[in-house]
């Protein structure tokens, strides 16, 4: 794997000349207009740094020395002011002792989190400096995690990653796959989301394996946590629409195991429909399978019922086969819950409606004319009366007349609408 060349000395000189002038110029500017203070490009000073925490939009807030675990500021730096002040401030302090100069990538890194600051870096990455792009790359590599969630520094990445070599877009992914917590943090951001949904589309372009094996695993250390946010699951559907089957394989994996678990969740039902339109290959139908088997129990349940009904959906016969048979025995409780209705008038349009038009003309007791007095129930009678009709009529004839054997109990309330069905026929 080619090595970047190391912070300190970028092309491999330990001179400052090998910084191109003008991006020295354009700095020393940034500083003295932002009030950044002496020390500028690793030139030493003694000062020390108190902190007041991130900007507003950053991911790592009021922290003591804004320091990741894998890099990041220079211990005694710290940023004061917001998001539209003057960005960054060195202040002198008294108690300084032995505080070692601010080295020139942290320069460059606050630059990257304000307006100007980024504007610039922009400009020298546009005009494709290989130089200038591994000064860059130098400078905000151990603390790529706060760049790309931050509110402008996020767009510096961006365009940063597509000058990168495999050896830095490896960099990038490796520290995002051995850091989980700071992965899963950067994913669920409302800046970091779609930085990491460039870089998968970089590592696809790559036709690098061990670039897409190593963003895949660590998106796999944190799959449950991503799949229930609404920010970080579009990251796990960015990477199976964009890498292949085989590199996707572990988050295939995870999506079965997971699968009760995430349909029965607020959020992770819609990730999991998002999966099920998204994910190929032959793990694909080992999906569908599993949570077809999980009908009876998530057709009962408020967040589930939306997962039954995708798969519903999709046509598949084998798969519409198995949930309408599995529900066989459960049609008339699942009918009168506001989601599963849902999923028992899905059944009655599917070619497999038999088996729940069938499970309410053999009910016993009063069952049948509960449903149909049911504030939901009613609607699934008038769907298997509409949907019988003219697809099963020896069927369709079955269900009126149990249905008028209590005819006198459907004339009010919500059985008002099946009784008007079946006395007016013609209607419908």
């Amino acid at each position: 794997m080619e090595k970047p060349p190391s912070a300190n000395d970028p092309t491999g000189s330990n001179s400052r000349a090998c910084i191109p002038d003008t991006l020295l110029h354009s700095f020393e500017n940034l500083r003295l207009n932002n009030g950044i203070g002496s020390g500028y490009a690793g030139f030493p000073y003694n000062a020390s740094l108190t902190a007041s925490g991130s900007r507003n939009g950053g991911m790592f807030l009021e922290a003591p020395n804004l320091q990741h675990p894998t890099g990041g500021f220079h211990p005694s730096i710290n940023r004061v002011g917001g998001y539209g002040a003057n960005c960054h401030q060195i202040l002198t302090s008294s108690d300084a002792i032995n505080v070692a100069p601010v080295p020139r990538q942290n320069i460059i890194f606050l630059a990257a989190l304000t307006p100007e600051g980024s504007e610039t870096l922009k400009q020298y990455l546009s005009s494709k400096n290989s130089a200038a792009t591994d000064i860059i790359f130098e400078a905000v590599i151990d603390s790529i995690f706060e760049l790309m969630t931050d509110q402008v520094g996020h767009c510096v990445f961006g365009n940063l990653i597509h000058l990168c070599n495999k050896g830095q877009l490896h960099m990038i992914v490796k520290k995002l796959e051995m850091h989980p917590e700071a992965m899963a943090a950067v994913c669920i951001n409302r800046y970091g989301s779609p930085s990491v949904k460039k870089l998968i589309k970089l590592v696809a372009k790559s036709d690098s394996d061990s670039l897409a094996i190593s963003m895949v695993e660590g998106l796999h250390k944190v799959f449950n946590q991503l799949m229930v946010h609404k920010t970080g699951c579009h990251v796990i559907v960015q990477c199976l629409e964009t890498l292949s089957i085989n590199h996707n394989e572990l988050l295939h994996i995870a999506a079965i195991e997971n699968a009760l678990y995430l349909a029965t969740h607020v959020n992770g039902c819609l990730a999991l429909n998002s999966v099920i339109d998204v994910i190929k290959g032959p793990r694909r139908n080992e999906l569908l399978e599993s949570i077809a088997d999980l009908a009876v129990c998530l057709s009962q349940d408020p967040y589930g019922n939306f997962v039954v009904q995708n798969l519903l959906g999709l046509q598949y016969p084998n798969i519409t086969k198995k949930i309408c048979s599995l529900l066989k025995d459960h049609y008339t409780r699942i009918s009168t819950l506001k989601g599963g209705s849902h999923v028992v008038e899905k059944c009655l349009k599917s070619t497999e409606r038999g088996y729940a038009v069938e499970a309410f003309v053999e009910c016993q007791g009063q069952a049948l004319v509960n449903v149909a007095r049911d504030q939901f129930g009613n609607y699934v009678i008038q769907t298997a009366l509409r949907e019988t009709k003219y697809a099963d009529r020896a069927l369709h004839d079955r269900l009126v007349m149990k249905l008028r054997a209590h005819q006198v109990h459907l004339q009010r309330g919500y059985g008002r609408n099946v009784f008007n069905l079946i006395v007016n026929q013609d209607s419908y």
